[in-house]
């Protein structure tokens, strides 16, 4: 008989772990390939061959060079990023507001998106920026942020609960939706037809420079959700007892908040509104694996964002071509159905 401590974990763990590591590479694998489709769709279409020298060689055709280095690249690098991003941020924001309904889209932060792109498009009517960053991004970052800040200042409200933060959020959705009607009344036709596209959200919006910073924030906040995933973890017991355990709940919340608010207002900022994607990625993650700790389930969840916006941009490609649907549109159509099936099976269980 060998030592315990020399002892083989029990045979579930290890199915566990195998069936968790087998999915990851599932994830990354199916990445992988919906990112080499990625770069041979679209409108100049050539041979596995052609998109290959084009990616590792100097001397081939510029034009191909062109469409899949600056334009299909980026776009595959930005999915991504958001799909990364989003999903991240959900799942922090499910677990500090203990509601399977939290997401950026649900609390108003893509609200405020919108309504800080259109004042910059309709009030400052001007299309320079700072810093290479257009005027109307940093609107739109602008007010995911200003959003933000409400849902933080809200949850330092003595008696403000999880469950009433989410109702601040649609009031503020429905007070940032009522403001960017208002100044669409005042616009001119091609204002509000310039606002109104701007929130279809689009990956094609960017470049390598706005792909990179979205990473970016992506990375920052992913690191710090991994770092604090056992915080999460004690979380799920309810507050009294991970203050018990020593956890500052506070704290981690308003940082939570904070850290996920920062990736959504950089999502959407640069790519408009896309909503969804951090509601669908973490359930998907818990329907698979239901009991998952934190470590593994944002770690996952982003891997299934990226994903799941890597296969909505290319449905929005190929449904209706030569027409190219806004991958909001994929997404909302997507995440719709989710949102009514987590509706009810909460009421199915509080019955």
């Amino acid at each position: 008989m060998q030592p315990l401590d020399q002892a083989s974990p029990p045979a579930s763990c290890r199915h566990i772990y195998v069936a968790r590591s087998l999915f990851l590479l599932a994830l990354v694998a199916g990445i992988a390939v919906l990112g080499l489709v990625g770069m041979k769709l679209g409108a100049v279409s050539r041979s596995w061959t052609d998109i290959l020298a084009a990616l590792f060689s100097s001397s081939g055709d510029e034009t191909l060079r062109y469409f899949v280095l600056h334009l299909r690249l980026p776009k595959i690098m930005a999915a991504l990023a958001v799909g990364a991003a989003l999903a991240v941020s959900g799942a922090i924001l499910q677990n500090v507001l203990n509601n399977p309904l939290a997401s950026p889209f649900t609390l108003g932060l893509s609200q405020g998106a919108a309504f800080g792109a259109s004042f910059a498009m309709i009030t400052l009517a001007s299309t320079a920026g700072f810093g290479g960053v257009s005027l109307v991004a940093l609107g739109a970052f602008a007010g995911s942020f200003f959003a933000a800040l409400l849902i933080l200042a809200f949850s330092l409200v003595r008696g403000m609960t999880p469950q009433g933060l989410i109702l601040t959020g649609v009031a503020l959705s429905t007070f940032f939706g009522a403001a960017t009607m208002a100044l669409q009344y005042f616009a001119s036709d091609s204002q509000v037809a310039a606002t109104v596209y701007w929130t279809f959200g689009d990956l094609s919006k960017g470049s390598w420079r706005e792909a990179i910073m979205v990473g970016c924030a992506m990375l920052a906040g992913l690191l710090y959700a991994l770092r604090r995933s056992l915080d999460y973890d004690t979380l799920r017991w309810g507050d009294t007892q991970a203050q018990a355990l020593g956890v500052s709940v506070l704290q981690l919340r308003f940082a939570s908040l904070l850290m996920a608010s920062v990736m959504a207002a950089f999502a959407t900022a640069f790519y408009g509104v896309i909503g969804f994607v951090g509601l669908v990625a973490p359930h998907m993650i818990r329907l698979v694996f239901p009991h998952a700790g934190h470590f593994f389930l944002l770690g996952a969840a982003a891997l299934f964002g990226a994903l799941f916006l890597l296969g909505a941009d290319l449905v929005a490609q190929s449904l209706l071509y030569p027409t190219l649907l806004p991958i909001g549109i994929i997404c909302a159509f997507t995440g719709v159905p989710v949102f009514l099936f987590l509706l009810f099976r909460g009421a199915a269980s509080n019955a």
